[in-house]
């Protein structure tokens, strides 16, 4: 049987080589979301030979598609609420470097090539999204998901976190990149007053 693959501009991935969960997975990214950074982020993980378990790989893609969910709800209040004429493309503008941010830490960890072991690698991407939607603005108002409640309660995560957050040196990489994340995150709400006040208000979002 002649095996299926999927072409990128960049490399190949043979979809016959991953578990079933990972191939449904991929499939639904491919389908829904090929244009987006969720879907880069996916292909540097297989670019990269990183092989992530089944319940990482299903738990945390849940996860980056709830924060995408999330983006369109924001989206789609600033427009009832604003009514932002056709070419005003500052909402779009601003948005989208927002919703790119957690999969941008997430690819710059990955490409750092920590020397540890995959199981340790989950870990220290889980501990590294929970700092960054904690100190996030722009995510004040996202409902975190079971799954992520799940991990946010796991000891051994923790540490990570802890870890990263005392700024340790094996880990100040990562300190440094979600600071630059924030950093550029309230740029961009300072200059995009509505999206701001949508997000600072409760009764919208």
């Amino acid at each position: 049987m002649k095996q299926k693959t999927i072409k990128s501009e960049v490399f190949e991935i043979n979809t016959s080589s991953l578990s079933k969960t990972q191939k449904n997975i991929y499939n639904e990214i491919y389908q829904k979301y090929r244009l987006s950074e969720i879907y880069e982020f996916l292909k540097l993980i297989y670019k990269c030979e990183v092989n992530f378990s089944d319940i990482f790989m299903k738990d945390f893609f849940t996860i980056l598609i709830k924060t995408d969910e999330y983006t369109s709800k924001v989206k789609s209040v600033y427009y009832y609420t604003y009514f932002p004429k056709n070419d005003d493309c500052s909402l779009i503008e601003a948005v989208y470097p927002l919703n790119c941010a957690i999969c941008r830490i997430m690819e710059a960890i990955i490409l750092k090539k920590f020397v540890l072991t995959e199981f340790e690698l989950e870990k220290l991407i889980f501990a590294s999204l929970i700092i960054f939607l904690d100190k996030s603005f722009y995510y004040c108002r996202f409902q975190y998901p079971s799954k992520l409640n799940k991990y946010i309660e796991d000891e051994s995560i923790n540490e990570y976190v802890n870890a990263i957050n005392s700024k340790n040196d094996s880990f100040e990489f990562i300190w440094n990149l979600i600071k630059t994340e924030l950093k550029n995150e309230a740029e961009i709400l300072d200059n995009n007053k509505r999206l701001f006040q949508v997000l600072n208000n409760k009764k919208l979002l």
